[in-house]
């Protein structure tokens, strides 16, 4: 039998210290203690049927956190940026028209998604640190016709947070779904989901990173 050819790294002999941080950006976000003390809890099985009433829980706190009476809710386990990915991945199909509101990197990367699935995208592009009125979105999806609208709610990169109100309802009168990312706003600003008209919500935990 062969000896081992890389021994253990000496630096994995020293226990590893994090230090305490006070973070006050997006995120990563400081965990509050009680979350701590719940990720200390045992690990149980995926099909234990305490699993089942935790997801439960996990959904309706969803549902009210999106002021959503919607089933489908969903959690990923992944960033922002994975359900975004997810959400734009299974509304679009090549070809699909898709009108992304850019106005900072979040929609960039919406419509580079939307453009590696082989969608015809379009965008309506405006300044950094400004955002659309509802007539500019309307002349644009009367123009575009997209099966798929995508709006950066909170625009971190700019620290814009761009109005919903009316919005979902001018998706509606035009046949086209209504994605919303809130991933910098949720939490700190309401969305009303079924109220605004918003047919999909993507957002991130960023506790813990």
């Amino acid at each position: 039998m062969s000896s081992l050819a890389v021994s253990p790294p000496e630096r994995l002999r020293t226990p590893l210290m994090v230090p305490q941080r006070h973070m006050f950006g997006p995120g990563p976000s400081n965990v509050p203690p009680r979350i701590l003390r719940a990720g200390a809890n045992p690990v149980i099985g995926h099909m234990h049927p305490e699993i089942l009433e935790i997801m439960a829980d996990i959904q309706g706190g969803i549902q009210y956190l999106f002021q959503t009476r919607n089933p489908v809710t969903l959690v990923l386990s992944g960033t922002g940026h994975t359900a975004m990915e997810c959400a734009i991945f299974n509304a679009v199909e090549a070809g699909d028209s898709v009108l992304v509101a850019v106005n900072g990197v979040w929609g960039e990367r919406a419509a580079d998604i939307a453009e590696r699935i082989g969608a015809r995208v379009n965008t309506i592009v405006g300044s950094l640190g400004g955002f659309f009125t509802n007539a500019e979105i309307e002349e644009a999806l009367i123009k575009h016709r997209p099966v798929l609208f995508f709006l950066a709610h909170g625009e971190s990169s700019t620290g814009v947070l761009h109005p919903l109100d009316g919005i979902g309802q001018l998706c509606h009168k035009y046949d086209c779904l209504f994605l919303v990312d809130s991933v910098a706003s949720i939490g700190g600003a309401p969305v009303y989901m079924d109220e605004q008209g918003s047919h999909a919500t993507c957002f991130e935990s960023h506790a813990g990173g």
